[in-house]
């Protein structure tokens, strides 16, 4: 252990070994220097030792359940990552310093919500010009050139517009404006907005949601992830495929379900399919076009109702995504 120890007092992270009795079995300089853990720590109870709550409520349940809890928490203007593991025995403690990563991660949305700001005039002046010039153009080979631009200046648009809805989503600054919804109207209202994409390549578009289904949401948010969820259904869907749309209630929620009998989705790319931008096919996904955001836009629309989204696919067989809204107003 003195080994151990000499090492630990070096590393610039925290760490707290806690018996299965629940008394501190030792805390390193990191733990004691930051003031998270009192001096007088060993062979005392840990909820007597540590001086932030969230660190007891997440030990008290490591220890209880005997599995990984982790959470963060803010000390003395410092963020901290906090991991609790089984070990042996007991229980570890590590606290990570995430101040700088934190301050990085705000720095970087408020450039990309400023710059989308900045972007959307001029775009939207390229736009008109654009317009303008193609309406009055007689060749036609160089009409076929605008077309394009103007179509990559409409791409450029939507990526920006798409932008701003998640930085005003994840800073909490798009107000909600919620009421007692028809699930099966809105999902209608948007199989009719892309009812010509689906039939362009065959594909049946099925609404089972009961008719007495209700959801407390924002009508114009959820509108754009099921707007998100079902075109990417049915791009990402086989010739003469279907896309069905169903919702139950379970545990105070209300659950939307939009499943496909599409390409389904490798493994390995599941975790990562709600940042910002991923592609699993990138081949693909510049055939279909859209801005790489919409399933991160569901993400949170779905987060800001105080909800959650989960994925299941199997690769060759289709896809399905299950929105949990919560139920009561």
């Amino acid at each position: 252990m003195s080994i151990l120890s000499d090492f630990l007092k070096e590393v610039d992270e925290g760490y707290t070994v806690i018996a299965t009795s629940g008394r501190v079995v030792y805390a390193n300089e990191f733990m004691v220097r930051r003031g998270i853990i009192k001096e007088e720590y060993e062979g005392k109870p840990y909820y007597e030792c540590f001086r932030v709550l969230t660190l007891i409520s997440a030990v008290a349940e490591g220890l209880s359940e005997k599995r990984r809890i982790a959470t963060s928490f803010e000390h003395e203007e410092v963020e901290y990552q906090a991991d609790v593991f089984p070990a042996g025995d007991g229980t570890l403690l590590r606290l990570t310093d995430i101040t700088k990563f934190k301050r990085y991660e705000r720095s970087k949305k408020e450039f990309v919500a400023n710059v989308s700001h900045e972007l959307k005039t001029p775009i939207a002046i390229i736009k008109s010009i654009l317009e303008t010039i193609i309406e009055e153009e007689k060749d036609e080979g160089k009409r076929r050139l605008l077309e394009r631009a103007l179509k990559r200046t409409e791409d450029l648009r939507n990526i920006v517009e798409d932008l701003l809805i998640i930085t005003k989503l994840e800073s909490g600054e798009e107000k909600l404006h919620k009421k007692m919804l028809n699930a099966k109207e809105l999902v209608s209202v948007v199989f009719d907005m892309l009812r010509e994409i689906a039939q362009n390549i065959n594909v049946e578009l099925i609404n089972e949601v009961d008719e007495n289904t209700k959801v407390y949401a924002d009508e114009d948010k959820l509108n754009l992830l099921l707007l998100n969820l079902v075109d990417n259904a049915i791009k990402y869907n086989k010739e003469g495929g279907k896309v069905v749309v169903k919702a139950r209630t379970e545990k105070g929620y209300v659950i939307l379900e939009v499943s496909d009998t599409g390409i389904g989705i490798p493994k390995e790319h599941i975790p990562f399919i709600f940042e910002r931008f991923y592609r699993v096919d990138r081949s693909r996904s510049r055939e279909l076009g859209g801005t790489g955001l919409g399933l991160s836009i569901v993400k949170h629309i779905a987060l800001s109702h105080g909800g959650k989204v989960e994925v299941e696919s199997k690769e060759g067989e289709g896809s399905t995504f299950r929105v949990y809204l919560p139920q009561s107003i």
